[in-house]
């Protein structure tokens, strides 16, 4: 969007029918269609009490009382000097904690409109979802809305298609023009630099302080929270580009953010002592920790959340349930930390993740480096994998994911085994993930750094997950497509014998299995090509992995099924070309039947041209009698793509050569 562009500058051609009979006592049965298609497409998880954030980040009681008391208290103001605040400060001082503390007060006293927490570990980024998800809650949470919203969306239901910028006009902006309202409810944005992209980060801005700047009255208020990087500071700054907001700094070594780390970390010690007691040695006033260990603590913080929370999750570590101990270990931590000269906060915090992941063993880390790479940039499509499936993908047993994990309690929420199924893993905090994909921060614990492109999060250490999920691909993943086409399959001894020997994770229940396998299989078919495609534009092919995709048998199942925005990265598919993994010419017996079969089916079709990718055609794909043909048809905006097989079924899935399976081959 251009500066200055002004979202209602066409606000003169806005036409909202009988906005004054807008009857606020809805008929939920008739409003439920609008929630369904907007609960769709939106951003689950990034709501202020979604359970996929809990327990979410808050203010301890006693801390940040000043500021969230000045905020609440503008909240509640039936005058606004400002309608837009952009609080900002370092990563790992406590904004999220903020914003969750006045966002629940706003709820609480029914002026809460939405709130959108964005997580880049936690797959909460896009930006194409973020009005929806904002309209999703405001049709909860405003009265009225929900009735206009119904209306807007039963005459343009492709709304939900439309670029940001259409979103926010159509979907928030034009139906809150002709709500009344006594006080102004207030939508909050949390860590909008974990947005993805600079650019949509500085159109969410421009979008607001547009819509501010044209004194158009909406019953809303913004609250903004991001660090000050950059792009988002010269924004605020321009001269040209004047942003009227109330700006809010938090600093990390001020007197007032080291009062409320001291009052935080007291408390917090307070709480472990009570449930810990038995197993901690009491001085002879009953106190613990020891007055000496606490300040240090409080010194070396010096106002740091993030540090502050860490060291303590680390000293309460259900896992040992030796509070004593930990504490011990936090406090070696801080002699050696001194004999670097450490002063800043954020080095001690990048030296304590560290000493946290050089307790893994060295035969552990392979394995805890691999779940790391993976849920770290698991923004690769789809919702995150669970914890078992996940592990079921990638060949991992139970007992291995939990040694891999066992020493890393206090950066990561870790599902128990009974919640495996259901439950990911979490980062508790951004700042281990900037930590592991910083290679200067890192060292050698750096797992690989994230560049976009497609909307991918890729990482240097793709190739290892790419080899990793070629090498495992087979019985699990096979039977599980098989059976989501074809239910009998579940019933079938053969078939779940057979799968439950092929999980490395098995739940022992076979219905379980059968969803955890399905899980990782939708999960594999989303992503792969698309991951496989971006990794030879960002890696060279070395003979492991050619060797890796000449034993490949793509026959096995549509490799890109249901994918439509890969136009674009199969440009990169022209390395494979000179080692004939990739050819439109015939060099086997095998690729004149492929090709026969191409033109019989498509006669049409012309050959694919890498460097016009976006005119479709048909390309042979794989190594000799393990190749398939795929035809890519571009129709408007869309890609769609065929496949062409040679091999029959009982070929493609051994196990099932004696299972009672109907085989109807237009299902794939």
């Amino acid at each position: 969007m251009k500066s200055g562009a002004g979202i209602l500058s066409n606000a003169n051609n806005v036409v909202i029918h009988q906005a004054t009979m807008v009857d606020q006592s809805y008929n939920v049965q008739t409003q439920t269609p609008v929630l369904t298609v907007l609960f769709e497409k939106m951003t689950k998880g990034a709501g202020v009490d979604s359970s996929a954030r809990w327990p979410p980040p808050k203010c301890f009681p006693g801390t940040r009382v000043k500021l969230t008391t000045k905020i609440q208290d503008w909240f509640l103001s039936h005058i606004h000097h400002w309608d837009f605040l952009w609080l900002s400060g370092p990563a790992g001082v406590g904004k999220s904690a903020v914003a969750q503390t006045v966002a629940e007060f706003a709820a609480e006293n029914g002026i809460l409109g939405a709130a959108y927490f964005f997580s880049r570990p936690n797959k909460r980024y896009k930006y194409i979802e973020v009005f929806i998800t904002l309209a999703y809650q405001l049709a909860i949470y405003f009265p009225g809305y929900q009735h206009l919203i119904s209306t807007k969306l039963a005459g343009q239901p492709d709304l939900v298609e439309k670029a940001p910028h259409i979103q926010f006009r159509a979907l928030i902006v034009e139906p809150l023009l002709s709500l009344s309202h006594e006080r102004k409810h207030v939508i909050i944005l949390d860590g909008l630099d974990e947005c993805d992209g600079e650019g949509a980060q500085i159109e969410i801005i421009e979008l607001i302080n547009d819509l501010v700047h044209s004194n158009i009255s909406l019953p809303i208020i913004w609250m903004i929270c991001s660090r000050p990087e950059s792009h988002l500071k010269r924004i605020f700054a321009r001269s040209d580009y004047s942003i009227q907001c109330w700006r809010e700094f938090l600093p990390i070594d001020s007197a007032e953010s080291r009062s409320d780390t001291e009052t935080f970390i007291r408390g917090r010690l307070k709480e472990i002592h009570d449930r810990y007691g038995e197993c901690v040695d009491e001085d002879a006033n009953g106190s613990w920790p020891p007055e000496p260990a606490t300040a240090q603590i409080v010194e070396k913080t010096s106002g740091l959340f993030v540090l502050a929370d860490t060291l303590l999750k680390h000293i309460e570590d259900s896992e040992t349930c030796n509070p004593d101990r930990r504490l011990g270990e936090v406090l070696v931590f801080f002699e050696r930390s001194r004999v670097t000269g450490s002063r800043s906060p954020v080095h001690d915090l990048n030296l304590f993740y560290t000493h946290i992941l050089s307790a893994i063993p060295g035969d552990d880390w392979p394995m805890t480096r691999q779940i790391l790479l993976v849920s770290a940039f698991r923004t690769w499509g789809g919702r995150a994998l669970a914890v078992q499936s996940m592990c079921n993908l990638l060949g991992i047993t139970r007992a291995r994911f939990y040694t891999a994990m066992r020493r890393l309690h206090s950066v990561l929420d870790i599902p128990e085994p009974s919640s495996a199924a259901s439950a990911c893993l979490r980062f508790f905090h951004t700042t281990f993930l900037d930590y592991l994909t910083d290679p200067h921060r890192a060292g050698r614990f750096f797992i690989g750094s994230p560049v976009n492109d497609y909307g991918i999060a890729v990482t240097t250490r793709l190739r290892d997950f790419v080899l990793l999920g070629l090498q495992r691909f087979g019985t699990t993943l096979s039977l599980s497509w098989v059976n989501k086409n074809r239910k009998e399959v579940q019933i079938n001894q053969e078939a779940s014998r057979a799968l439950k020997a092929s999980l490395s994770w098995s739940s022992g229940d076979i219905g379980a299995d059968w969803a955890s396998a399905q899980t990782a299989a939708d999960h594999f078919f989303s992503n792969f090509f698309e991951l496989f495609c971006v990794l030879l534009k960002y890696s060279e092919l070395d003979d492991e992995l050619l060797e890796v995709l000449r034993g490949f048998d793509f026959n096995v199942l549509p490799f890109i099924h249901d994918i439509y925005w890969l136009s674009s990265p199969l440009k990169y598919l022209d390395k494979l070309e000179p080692f004939s993994l990739v050819r439109v010419r015939s060099v086997s017996e095998w690729d004149q039947m492929l090709l026969s079969e191409v033109a019989r089916q498509y006669p049409n079709v012309v050959p694919f041209d890498f460097g016009h990718p976006h005119e479709g055609g048909f390309f042979l794909l794989g190594d000799g009698t393990n190749s398939i043909g795929v035809v890519m048809d571009v129709q408007g905006q869309s890609t769609y793509f065929r496949y062409v097989f040679q091999k029959t079924p009982p070929q493609v899935w051994p196990v099932l050569q004696n299972t009672p399976i109907v085989w109807d081959e237009d299902s794939v």
